[in-house]
């Protein structure tokens, strides 16, 4: 996977700007607020077709302006890829892959690969499940998008439910809603579980590579039932223990089972990461956490994704930012920083300056 070029008219601070990019590192340096993690953000829009930084669309319009238009241009091992991607402030955003118009997300994620790594992520562990659920949603369906249709359909029959809970008279809808949630509950826990599983011993041994110990680090599943290979069986349970639930659900008025309250646990020799780790053993579970993803996005498509790593090289300490900056060799990457620090000396790296919106190589 390799972005060749990035066009960018009246996106945040970018009034237009056509960006090009080496095939290995691209050190993207400049003062805050100039508009660096903007590039990083328009990229990844094609990784996920949503911002990581905002919910609303409209705040990527610049203000005066109808709309904003991003266009990327990539490579995969397949074939060369034009993906379009257009805000606007009256209606949804509209996507085109190849010049042929996409109805749906669903139909973008999984064209074009990118690992984002962003001083967000350093709380991942540290914060509420809700952040662990979205790593685990976004990884997932960047490897299998029929993920991402499952789990769009899943919080649309949350929402109905939702509204039921809160009006007496379709109380006699819920059971419909729990059977229905129920089914594709369980095709997501089958999912989140196998991702689970593949994900977890990648993670602990790139945390013994990273910190040259024996640690074992372990990442478990929280699931609001036990997990089991029959769908059916998993099926009949969470309706079991919707049906239990109900009155509590009426009473608080609110959806209180099902994947939307599931969690991810961290454990470094066997207690709690969240609980007992340091600062320092959490920045690098983190790490472990997104280079394992990048490898099982490797072994899926056979090629690495984009790695976008965006003002984080001053947040690690020295180890882990040479184990890191050893890693993304033979890799295109995208790293935006303050200054170019010691990426003018190597041979792979294309320097680009940022100001006031305008690229200057």
């Amino acid at each position: 996977m390799q972005i060749e070029r990035l066009l960018l008219k009246n996106f945040r601070n970018y009034k237009e700007e056509n960006i090009c990019f080496s095939p290995g590192v691209n050190m993207i340096y400049g003062d805050n607020g100039q508009g660096k993690t903007n590039i990083a953000e328009a990229i990844y829009l094609f990784s996920t077709a949503r911002s990581h930084r905002t919910a609303k669309e409209r705040d990527m319009i610049p203000f005066g302006q109808k709309e904003a238009n991003i266009t990327l241009f990539f490579k995969t091992k397949k074939r060369d890829m034009k993906a379009n991607f257009r805000i606007f402030q009256e209606h949804a955003h509209e996507i085109s892959i190849n010049e042929v118009k996409k109805i749906k997300n669903s139909e973008l994620i999984g064209c074009f690969q990118a690992v984002m790594f962003s001083p967000e992520d350093f709380s991942f562990i540290k914060e509420g499940p809700s952040e662990r659920r979205k790593f685990m949603d976004i990884a997932i369906s960047q490897i299998r998008p029929q993920y991402f249709k499952k789990l769009s359909e899943y919080n649309r029959y949350l929402k109905s439910k939702m509204k039921a809970l809160k009006q007496p008279e379709y109380f006699p809808m819920l059971d419909v809603y729990n059977h229905k949630i129920s089914d594709i509950a369980a095709d997501i826990i089958l999912y989140r579980q196998e991702f689970i599983q593949r994900i977890a011993p990648k993670i602990n041994q790139i945390n013994q590579q990273i910190t040259k110990t024996e640690d074992i680090l372990e990442v478990e599943y929280e699931s609001c039932i036990p997990f089991s290979n029959d769908k059916n069986k998993m099926h009949h349970e969470l309706v079991q223990k919707l049906e239990k639930s109900k009155d509590r659900e009426i009473k608080e008025k609110a959806c209180l089972i099902g994947p939307h309250r599931e969690d991810l646990k961290f454990y470094l020799n066997e207690q709690s990461l969240k609980d007992f780790g340091s600062q320092g053993q959490m920045r690098t579970a983190v790490l472990a956490v997104k280079m394992a993803q990048a490898e099982i996005i490797l072994q899926d498509f056979g090629e690495y994704p984009v790695l976008i790593l965006d003002d984080i090289l001053s947040e690690l300490d020295a180890t882990r930012r040479k184990y890191l900056l050893n890693e993304i060799r033979g890799k295109q990457v995208i790293i935006t920083g303050t200054d170019k620090a010691n990426f003018g000396k190597r041979k792979d790296t294309k320097l680009m300056k940022v100001v006031n919106g305008k690229i200057i190589e």
